[in-house]
């Protein structure tokens, strides 16, 4: 490395280490959301497949296990080499690490996505479409982190960067298209199973509304990922979209699971809901007191 290089790298470490930093104390308060949401799953006592059940436990632990991988960063880094730091040509292994990591997670969440949806069509060509960048998009992940490890030992030149830009770029694009494709027909069967009855098109719209925030805010955090990897990559900013991503599919799929009792406690108490939408459509009518006879 000649000497420009070193202390262009050496120029970068505040901005490195702050990139760290932000995405780890980001990935600890949505951790501390997820771990909440779980703990409310086990206090309702929802009699679940064992295979659910089995499906959160692996997403809980494999959050657990990236969470003290990302302490451990910190505490290396900002900790044990905060006064000598130098910036490394060859990160640490929970780098390396994350992207399988968050490959598996997205693999178990769409696993869980693409069964509700064929649970609610019936549909296999869809359940086949949506699939499809299901598949790339966490394998074409695992490919990145068993790349990323092959550099720790050789480190890559100019084609290998270019080599890697493309993977990265398949991986979170396939990850968009599937969460646009998934929610999108989920929201199209819900639209299409409205009946017309308050009570139960009030909880289809909500699920539509779920929908809808389960795939704005993956495709958000996939978009602004491939942004600041291609542009603005020296800066590592792009490890706080890609290290937290994980965390959101999580809690959708918690969210959509703690939410069966508030829907069917809506179902169960209708006047609510008609109150409710009384007021919204006549409100000078339904306040107004009664004058009674002149």
């Amino acid at each position: 490395m000649s000497t420009s290089d070193s202390d262009s790298l050496q120029n970068d470490v505040p901005v490195k280490l702050g990139a760290l930093l932000i995405a780890v104390i980001l990935n600890f308060a949505l951790y501390g959301y997820v771990l909440h949401q779980f703990l409310s799953y086990l206090e309702y006592r929802y009699k679940d497949s064992s295979r659910l059940r089995a499906l959160l436990t692996a997403l809980f632990l494999l959050h657990t296990y990236h969470l003290s991988t990302l302490f451990y960063l910190v505490w290396k880094y900002c900790i044990i080499q905060f006064s000598t730091f130098k910036m490394p040509r060859i990160f640490l292994w929970p780098f390396s690490s994350s992207p399988v990591v968050t490959a598996v997670i997205t693999s178990l969440t769409n696993i869980y996505m693409i069964n509700r949806l064929y649970r609610l069509t019936g549909s296999k060509a869809q359940m086949i479409c949506t699939a499809i960048p299901a598949v790339i998009s966490p394998v074409t992940g695992i490919v990145v982190c068993i790349l990323n490890w092959t550099t720790t030992v050789h480190p890559w030149g100019q084609h290998g960067m270019k080599t890697m830009s493309v993977l990265v770029a398949v991986w979170y694009i396939s990850q968009v298209v599937g969460a646009v494709l998934i929610n999108g027909l989920l929201m199209r069967a819900l639209h299409k199973s409205r009946s017309g009855f308050l009570r139960s098109d009030t909880v289809i719209s909500y699920l539509i509304r779920q929908a809808i925030q389960t795939g704005l805010f993956a495709s958000i955090f996939s978009i602004a990922y491939l942004v600041t990897w291609q542009w603005f990559r020296a800066t590592d900013i792009f490890s706080i979209f890609a290290i937290n991503l994980g965390l959101l599919d999580t809690m959708a799929i918690m969210e959509s699971l703690l939410s069966r009792e508030m829907l069917r406690e809506r179902i169960e108490n209708p006047n609510d809901i008609d109150v409710t939408l009384a007021k919204q459509v006549q409100p000078d009518i339904v306040d107004r007191p009664s004058m009674g006879p002149h």
